[in-house]
């Protein structure tokens, strides 16, 4: 620091200097005042006055006197350097930005302006431009391990995870003792898909960092993403017994412990990250989603208030897959849905739009259709999807199915294998890749057979993988963007006055769900007795998932048995604590647990057969039964339903006017307890409904599943030829009566 030329000036400088060391700052700020008072152009003074500024509370004062100071001194970064922390540190980042960037260009040897700027951009949404920054640093100082760092996480934003890559291994190149770094890199080869090569590197990393808990936790998001459950369960723990209040650990095993049916402890650990975040994204969805699998309603209404409340505020209270199990309102859906996608599914950097692959004037070209999906697998989605891959005209019609789930060898995966024309395992594949993938396959018709259900990717829509894109069948009910342009539909689950809550255009088929006349239908082998069934009894059973019961539902199946006498219901039991819910609630409701049947999950033929022992399956309201119907109706088994508002409430009435059996569809609850207990009185009624399903199966419109496959078709093609003449998009219809 130079010295004041002036006597004054230089005992004004000591004494506030003195003052500055002895953290007094009204005096420090009176001192360096008379500083810059007797010599105005003394620099030194200013940097120091807007210190003493800043430690007296006067921040305002300091960005006042800094901003005056670069008139007087306009080419000295210091003073920009020091007025942009100041309004990095309001959160004011685009004029921290300017002011980080005039630093920079004023001294580029200077690595701290050069890496500040890129900082600001970070945050100011700009990841490319912060790049250029990043490396500017890098060029000043080349062992700047931040810049490095930083680097690493701009290309990570920008979704070059290769590049990333590099950056993050020259930072842990200079220091690789920071842990921080590591993680990192394990954060970048996660978005990559590279999990073997992620895992090799967290085992060692967590001997040698074990007080880490993200170490633990990727080990436990990467265990999971390759299908090791109870491995990655062990590692969420891991991470637990480090921190036991850590979130995302906590979270993660939450989760996972749902997915894998255990939802005793899912319960619990959602119960503790109530206590420790109650405001967490999706928590009270999720809450009550676990808590209905154990038929576990206690606060059940006060807990929905709360979630629509929630979703009227637009807050991330509920995913849109579980608020259909909740409430019968399209409306609502489409909110949750607008408000999912907002929050998960916007692309970094989404691909230019494509333009039609085969174009007009090819009109003899097949197309191309890709089936995209994580559930090619033994799946209700595959259970219904297979013979239709195997039917497709190949004259016509070239068929890819991309499968992002686990490469599996068992006998579903492996027909859907031979069925199809090409079958790509893409899991380690970003969803800008399988995107990439798409296009240069040149696929003309891509079809989201996942929706927002387990495992949902549909950043491969949000990059436009193609000219036409669809939903449909894992998950029923509108996206709530314009990624897909046609969500399929039939005339009964979409009717005009709730048609404005689907944001899709249209593909109207005469009936909806395909269906799989290879699926298997058991000779019966088992008694009643056998499966705890009274042999004489009638027998109601619902085999839905118990998530998608809800007090009014079980109210209204008990007024059911209520004027049944001796009549018994017969639903899935998920575990012990389930079972006792449920019998605690009959008792409640006066009809006694004795009532009730429980049956555990079951390999697929035996469920089929076990269909078979019952006498009417009740459905459920909200959310209705879709394979499983389907499932029932197959087996000879008839459903009944009331008709709801959503397309998810519409299901099961769509199924039954496909097997010609609209009057097994109640228009209200009332209705529906009145049939059901008609029907238990009658049973010569039901005996008809059982042998017209079991000798006409084949010829019903929901199981002719070459029909179903040529209307699907024509939906295709007039889809793609809209697309390729460049006609703005319209719903589009299909008539029954259409010929290929």
């Amino acid at each position: 620091m130079s010295v004041p030329q002036t006597s004054r000036a230089q005992a004004a400088l000591k004494k506030a200097s003195s003052a500055f060391q002895r953290s007094q700052w009204a005096e420090a700020v009176k001192g360096f005042q008379d500083v810059v008072r007797h010599e105005p152009d003394y620099f030194d003074a200013y940097p120091l006055l807007a210190s003493a500024l800043e430690r007296a509370g006067q921040p305002q004062r300091s960005v006042e006197l800094l901003m005056a100071a670069t008139q007087r001194f306009p080419q000295e970064p210091t003073l920009y350097l020091r007025l942009g922390n100041l309004m990095a540190g309001a959160g004011d980042w685009a004029r921290a930005r300017q002011c980080f960037e005039r630093a920079s260009q004023l001294a580029p040897q200077d690595a701290r302006s050069a890496y500040n700027w890129g900082v600001a951009l970070q945050e100011l949404g700009q990841p490319a431009e912060a790049i250029g920054a990043f490396e500017r640093a890098i060029t000043a100082d080349p062992a700047y391990t931040a810049a490095y760092l930083a680097l690493g996480l701009a290309y990570q934003a920008t979704g070059a995870m290769e590049a990333a890559l590099m950056a993050l291994d020259c930072a842990i190149n200079i220091t690789p003792a920071d842990p921080r770094l590591h993680i990192e890199r394990a954060r970048t080869l996660l978005a990559m898909g590279q999990l073997p090569e992620l895992l090799a590197a967290l085992t060692p990393l967590a001997e040698r960092f074990p007080a880490e808990v993200e170490i633990q936790n990727l080990r436990g998001i990467a265990l999971k993403q390759s299908g090791r459950a109870d491995e990655a369960l062990a590692a969420f723990s891991a991470a637990l017994q480090i921190r036991p209040d850590a979130i995302e650990p906590l979270h993660n095993r939450a989760n996972l412990q749902l997915l894998a049916r255990r939802f005793s402890p899912a319960l619990e650990d959602f119960n503790r990250l109530e206590s420790l975040k109650p405001d967490l994204d999706w928590l009270p969805g999720l809450h009550l989603y676990t808590a209905m699998h154990l038929y576990d309603w206690r606060g059940f209404d006060q807990r929905l208030g709360a979630i629509l409340q929630g979703l009227a505020e637009q807050r991330r209270a509920v995913q849109p897959l579980i608020l259909q199990g909740l409430v019968d309102d399209p409306a609502a859906h489409q909110q949750a849905a607008r408000l999912w996608m907002n929050t998960v599914s916007a692309p970094a950097q989404a691909l230019p739009l494509t333009t039609n692959h085969q174009g007009a004037d090819h009109p003899k070209a097949k197309l191309r259709i890709a089936y995209i999906s994580r559930d090619f697998r033994t799946h209700p989605v595959a259970f219904l999807m297979a013979e239709v891959l195997e039917l497709h005209d190949r004259e016509r019609f070239e068929v890819i199915a991309i499968n992002y789930g686990a490469a599996r060898n068992d006998a579903m995966q492996q027909r859907l294998r031979a069925g199809v024309d090409g079958f790509m395992d893409v899991a380690h594949l970003s969803d800008r890749q399988i995107a990439q993938a798409c296009r240069e396959l040149k696929i003309d018709v891509a079809v989201d057979l996942t929706g927002f259900t387990e495992g949902a990717r549909s950043g491969i829509f949000a990059q436009r993988a193609a000219p036409v894109q669809v939903l449909y069948l894992g998950y029923l009910g509108t996206s709530g963007t314009a990624l897909y342009d046609y969500l399929i539909a039939d005339p009964l689950l979409i009717p005009p006055q709730t048609r404005a809550f689907y944001d899709e255009r249209l593909l109207v088929l005469p009936s909806y769900q395909a269906n799989d006349r290879q699926r298997p239908r058991p000779a019966l082998h088992t008694s009643r007795s056998e499966l705890g069934l009274p042999d004489d009894a009638f027998v109601f059973c619902c085999f839905n998932n118990p998530s998608k019961i809800t007090p009014a539902v079980f109210q209204r199946w008990a007024a059911i048995l209520a004027q049944v006498p001796g009549s018994v219901l017969w639903v899935l039991e998920e575990d012990a604590q389930a079972a006792g819910h449920l019998c605690r609630h009959a008792d409640a409701l006066g009809i006694g647990a004795h009532r009730l049947v429980f049956a555990e999950r079951a390999p697929r033929e035996v469920y089929l057969e076990r269909l078979q022992m019952a006498d009417l399956f009740l459905d459920t309201l909200p959310y209705n039964a879709g394979t499983t119907a389907s499932d029932a109706l197959w087996m000879g088994l008839p459903v009944l339903t009331q008709l709801g508002q959503s397309f998810c409430g519409r299901m099961a009435a769509s199924l039954l006017h496909a097997v010609g059996l609209p009057s097994l569809v109640a228009e209200d609850a009332e209705a529906y307890v009145a049939t059901a207990v008609r029907l238990a009185l009658a049973p010569g009624s039901l005996a008809a409904i059982r042998h017209r399903l079991k000798t006409e199966r084949l010829t019903l419109p929901l199981f002719d599943t070459p029909a179903f496959t040529r209307t699907l078709e024509r939906a295709f093609g007039e889809a793609h030829r809209a697309r390729s003449a460049g006609e703005p998009l319209q719903d589009i219809h299909i008539s029954p009566a259409a010929q290929p």
